[in-house]
């Protein structure tokens, strides 16, 4: 059975059938088919006027209230903002769970967010930051530009990562390397121990009395000490405390990499266009 209702302007198409479970209703202010996939379809003629959810106000994402339970699927439209974070409420749409309430959003990127992708070029407003130079962009995208502070330049982000600023440091500055070289003082504290070769225990040879002769080192004629009537060889002791100095090379100032692996992206910065 089908039964028109006109409703401020609105046909109301209803089908009512008492044993079929896939009956559709239509509200529309035009004569038409009803979508077979359809339980509820919405439809205007004229294309300006919109579906209008239930509003509420909620009191937290936890709460059901004002409803009396929650019910999964269900969507509202909040006009309050309620409760304690992380359960607070702000207006917005709504869907229930069955156990709390989830806010419907999407994110829309603003100008001088940074992103990264796998795409190679410019994109949905998206502009790769390469170095290029601000002239070279849209009429609106430069504005953005200087709005940022960007007044010659985008930043080149070619094999940089992203640092947070510390308060001090300027922001878009390129700074850093991807290496670093130690000097003595970044050395750990270590105390070298070694000893000498033992074949360092050793006698010389001297003569005693030597005889007057210019081979043996003294002058013919000159007078020379005696320790005995004879000119005779002797030994050294072996005995005689005596250090040696030990020297260490160590290393060759070779650079070290800091660089960890990594997955090679672009990066962007959203412009719009």
């Amino acid at each position: 059975m089908r039964k028109y209702f006109q409703v401020n302007g609105f046909i109301t198409l209803i089908l009512f059938t008492s044993f079929q479970s896939n009956a559709q209703v239509k509200i529309s202010n035009s004569s038409g088919t009803v979508n077979s996939e359809s339980i509820l379809q919405l439809e205007n003629s004229s294309n300006n006027k919109g579906f209008l959810l239930t509003r509420i106000a909620l009191q937290s994402t936890t709460l059901a209230a004002p409803m009396s339970a929650h019910v999964a699927g269900m969507i509202v439209y909040n006009t309050a903002t309620a409760g304690t974070a992380p359960n607070n409420v702000t207006p917005g749409m709504y869907y229930n769970t069955g156990s709390g309430w989830v806010k419907l959003s999407a994110k829309t990127p603003k100008a001088g967010d940074i992103k990264n992708g796998f795409q190679a070029a410019d994109h949905n407003g998206w502009y790769l930051l390469n170095g290029r130079a601000i002239s070279t962009l849209s009429t609106n995208a430069r504005a953005r530009a200087t709005a940022l502070g960007f007044t010659t330049n985008l930043p080149d982000a070619t094999d940089r990562f992203l640092k947070n600023t510390g308060g001090t440091d300027n922001l878009a500055a390129v700074s850093g390397s991807d290496t670093f070289t130690l000097i003595q003082a970044n050395l750990p504290n270590v105390t070298f121990i070694g000893t000498t070769n033992t074949t360092g225990n050793h006698t010389h040879t001297y003569t005693d009395n030597p005889l007057n002769s210019t081979t043996n080192g003294v002058v013919s004629g000159t007078n020379n000490p005696i320790s005995d009537t004879s000119s005779v060889n002797d030994t050294t002791s072996t005995d005689g405390n005596h250090t040696h100095s030990l020297s260490f090379t160590l290393g060759s100032s070779q650079p070290v990499s800091m660089q960890p692996n990594n997955i090679i992206t672009n990066v962007f910065i959203y412009l719009g266009n």
